[in-house]
């Protein structure tokens, strides 16, 4: 119950009821003792008349100073409520935690023109001011991150004026979280009474049983819920849930695809001719229409010239809903650039398709001139000394029987300063060799030929899909195909008990297809049938090509950069290579500012995600002083000189907030076990809590008012 008054100054009103009082007080007739003779009727008649009249004057004060009083409260428009404001603060001492949805779910515009969390921040501002001495209340987040916004406290003016400026965070709704820092909050306090106080829209995507505390049967929390979700103006109606971003590298120019996928959240609904645009560096470079049946994702593939091959920077988006943040998604893309390959072919024909290099060199590059990223060099062993190997990316030996006397030496150094080894094996491969002056070089051992009679089965790859980065591209049909790819002849190889080495393919027979290995900062790769078609007939088939240029990007480190790391809202970002030419990073967010990260070894390269857009990485060219960087991070006014880029990567949100399903009451008051728990819509809250719902004093106080001037005139006349 509550007690409120439109117009409070009228209150002041009160202090005239003391104006009767003052007068009696004033005027009050002075009593004076005559000496006179006594005279027995007159004093009697002076008696009769005291009993009269002095009754009457008390009840002509007390009446006049009531009809003062009532007309002051009329004035005031007193109201009278059962519930109010204080429902969720109770008159009792308490200890109360208020969590508010900050998720991007509650950035959804309302009918009035703002969001959803701002009409929830102004709610709680209105509470805060009514909080009471005695209650302890405290502020905790309910996105993912379910930061405490505010301890314990027992003043919420200054809390509700800090809240009011704020605005909904991009994370996702974690209320299992923020439970369980309420409850933990709650814990801490001695007070009889505990209460937490939910503001949200009851997005189903932020209640999980596994973010929830357990709760046992003796906890008393009350749990009153406020429901938001009636104040949005539109529904959410779509959500673009990926966007991926390639080259295509079999036409005559460069050409990056962008393939950007939307689905439709109604479940009823369909969405006719949903614009969709594609935007780079700032500017729509297309734009079209899809249509979408309810609860279905469709695909909308873009394509433009990219020649020069810089990194490509841009978004695409759908047009405007209910929910703005899932409406736009970041992309970044690098594209190849050219990687110099030089191919050793150890046994060349004269006959150009008979030469160990005429299938990889058509592979590395399908055309007559140099239009892939990926530009090969035949070369053979007697042109060998001849080339600086420094000058390529990676080298390929084909069927390299023996290489030039002490050029395994210079190989190894190769490889130690960041280069890339690719050894396929045939017949011309001397074993010996191989294990005695490439031993520092290879991590296995070549034992035997093994070899398959015609009349029997040939070895295949014995393949599943797999993570690995070179050949997580290889699904459904294309994975099918390379299983039937036939190899008539391997080599069998023994691990060397002193070298590490994975296997990222194998034989159908069990031995290995496919080792790979790191020397310093390079990378070796060892292929144990040969490239050409005295083995198999691998290079004849249509994986070859992508296995091939996968291989040899991966490598060279092109499938490892930092421009295809996608992450979401809030996920740090992870060293993307062992190592970096510099050891100072700097960062510069999507609004323009500049950190520089804390030097670290751990994996954990930068965590400031919180804002969805596309992130640079810049590194200094040169490093002078390695030991002067913080250890913390540091916001820096502008980029030093001498850094340059070393990448680029995207933040965007996570689409499992666009769900617009609300949970039930039902559902929450199971998850919580037996708490008391209350669901209050915000249309209901503001009728309770709005003064002119109430009952209204003014009328019965005024014919209160008439009532006493009418009894006092009464006995006014009377006398």
């Amino acid at each position: 119950m509550s007690l409120q008054f439109l117009s409070p100054i009228y209150l002041l009103g009160l202090l005239a009821a003391g104006i009767p009082v003052l007068i009696h007080l004033l005027t009050r007739r002075q009593q004076k003792h005559i000496r006179f003779s006594a005279v027995y009727l007159l004093s009697q008649s002076r008696q009769r008349s005291i009993r009269r009249s002095t009754p009457n004057r008390l009840l002509l004060l007390l009446l006049r100073c009531l009809a003062i009083l009532c007309f002051s409260l009329a004035l005031a428009h007193p109201i009278f409520s059962f519930t109010g404001p204080q429902s969720l603060l109770p008159e009792s001492p308490s200890a109360t935690v208020f969590i508010l949805d900050d998720s991007f779910s509650m950035s959804a515009a309302t009918k009035t023109g703002g969001s959803l969390f701002h009409s929830a921040a102004e709610k709680f501002g209105t509470l805060a001011k009514s909080i009471r001495k005695e209650t302890s209340y405290a502020v905790v987040s309910g996105s993912a991150e379910a930061r405490v916004w505010k301890g314990w406290a027992d003043s919420g003016e200054s809390v509700g004026k800090l809240i009011s400026g704020s605005v909904a965070s991009f994370q996702t709704t974690s209320m299992g979280r923020a439970i369980a820092e309420a409850v933990h909050l709650l814990d801490e306090t001695s007070q009889p009474e505990k209460r937490i106080v939910i503001f949200t829209d009851l997005q189903k995507n932020g209640w999980t049983q596994g973010d929830l505390p357990e709760f046992s049967s003796g906890d008393s929390y009350k749990i009153q819920i406020v429901d938001f979700s009636a104040l949005q103006a539109q529904p959410n109606r779509a959500a673009i849930e990926s966007v991926s971003v390639d080259q295509e590298f079999l036409t005559n120019t460069r050409i990056v695809r962008v393939r950007a996928e939307t689905r439709n959240l109604s479940k009823t609904q369909p969405l006719a001719q949903l614009a969709v645009s594609l935007w780079t560096h700032d500017k729509k470079l297309s734009e079209g229409m899809i249509d979408l049946p309810s609860q279905t994702l469709v695909a909308r593939d873009f394509s433009f010239p990219q020649p020069g091959g810089e990194p490509v920077e841009g978004y695409v988006e759908i047009q405007e809903d209910g929910l703005m943040p899932d409406n736009r998604r970041y992309f970044t893309f690098q594209p190849d650039q050219t990687i110099k390959v030089l191919v050793v072919d150890g046994d060349p024909k004269t006959v150009e398709h008979q030469s160990e290099s005429f299938y990889v060199e058509r592979a590395l590059n399908p055309f007559s001139v140099a239009l892939s990223n990926i530009e090969p060099t035949v070369s053979t062993l007697n042109e060998l000394p001849q080339r600086t190997i420094m000058d390529y990316s990676v080298v390929i030996l084909c069927n390299v029987r023996e290489l030039p006397l002490g050029f395994e030496i210079e190989l190894e150094r190769y490889v130690l300063h960041g280069g890339a080894l690719l050894v396929a094996l045939g017949d011309q491969v001397d074993p010996k060799y191989y294990n005695e002056k490439l031993g520092s070089l290879l991590p296995v051992t070549l034992e035997t030929i093994l070899t398959v009679p015609p009349d029997q089965d040939a070895f295949h790859f014995a393949l599943e899909e797999s993570g690995h980065r070179a050949l997580n591209v290889f699904t459904g049909q294309p994975l099918l195909e390379m299983r039937d790819i036939q190899f008539h002849s391997i080599y069998d190889v023994k691990p060397r008990e002193d070298a590490a080495s994975s296997i990222p393919m194998r034989f159908s027979n069990g031995s290995p297809a496919l080792v790979e290995s790191d020397l310093g900062k390079g990378k070796i790769l060892l292929f144990t049938s040969s490239l050409d078609r005295d083995w198999n007939n691998f290079p004849i088939q249509p994986t070859f090509l992508p296995w091939l240029q996968r291989w040899v990007k991966y490598s060279a480190h092109s499938l490892e950069s930092l421009s295809h790391q996608d992450l979401l809202v809030s996920q740090p970002l992870k060293r993307w290579q062992e190592g970096l030419p510099g050891t100072t990073l700097f960062v510069q967010m999507p609004g323009g500012k500049i950190v520089r990260p804390p030097q670290s070894t751990d994996e954990i390269l930068f965590r400031d995600t919180t804002h969805p857009g596309v992130y640079r990485v810049y590194q200094m060219a040169k490093e002078e002083n390695p030991g002067a960087q913080e250890p913390v991070e540091t916001v820096v006014p502008a980029l030093p000189e001498g850094t340059e880029l070393a990448g680029t990567f995207t933040v965007n949100v996570d689409t499992g907030e666009s769900d617009p399903e609300k949970i039930p009451l039902a559902e929450i008051q199971k998850l919580l076990g037996n708490l008391d728990v209350e669901l209050i819509p915000v249309d209901e809250l503001d009728k309770s809590t709005a003064p002119q719902e109430g009952f209204p004093f003014t009328t019965p106080l005024l014919l209160l008012v008439s009532g006493f001037l009418f009894w006092e005139g009464f006995l006014v006349r009377r006398e």
